[in-house]
Parts: C-alpha cells; structure tokens; sequence
C-alpha cells in the first residue's frame, strides 16, 4: 500500500545514494590524482594536465567485502616532448597499482596492495 510519505523518503533515499555515489568518485579521483602526480615526480617526469580521467570502474570482490575497482588513465612527459600515458588503479579508495610505459617501451609498474584486498 502507498502513502503519502513513501514518495518523498524514497526520493530522499535516492537523493542520499547519488550524493554519496558523488563524493566516492571526486574521492577516488583525487586519489588517483595525487598518486600519479607522486609517480611522475619519483620518476622525474612531468604530469601533464595535471589531471586524470576515468577509463574503467567494475565491482570488485574483495577480501572482507564488495567494492569498486576504478581505472583512471595520466598523460606524462618523460622529456618535455613525448607524450605518453598510464594507468591509476585503485580499490576502493586505495591506490592498487600504477603502470606506464619508460620511453623504450617496457612497462614499468607499481604494486601498492595485495590485489585480493580492499582496504
């Protein structure tokens, strides 16, 4: 049976889900953000844009619990010339690993966390 309170508290529920839905996804983003602002600059290369976008986001299975895995591509410049890109995955809200390719064409890749868990 309906009443007259069932539209305006599930509107508020559905309201509360994309303002949480909203805040985990700036959340992981300026995660992903710092993270590779931090590999580049170990690397002694140059972020470029500053920025970082969303490729990917797939429920996860982690250890304890259910999560999101989200993938977040960089563009970078080992020389100030060439441009290339890689990757920012985390899980949950952790940083799970980081890929880009050297300018010989190897993958250089680091592992944060246990890939089983969440964190």
């Amino acid at each position: 049976m309906n009443g007259p309170l069932d539209l305006p508290i599930g509107g508020l529920l559905l309201l509360g889900l994309v303002v949480l839905w909203w805040r985990a996804s700036l959340q992981a983003r300026d995660t992903a953000r710092e993270a590779a602002r931090r590999f580049c600059r170990t690397q002694g290369w140059q972020l470029l844009d500053q920025t970082v976008s969303l490729v990917g986001l797939w429920p996860h299975r982690g250890l304890e619990r259910m999560g999101l895995r989200w993938r977040y591509r960089f563009d970078y410049s080992p020389d100030g010339a060439l441009r290339l890109h890689g990757h920012v995955t985390l899980l949950g809200q952790r940083v799970s690993e980081i890929r880009a390719l050297r300018e010989d064409g190897t993958q250089l890749v680091d592992v944060r966390t246990r890939p089983n868990s969440l964190g």
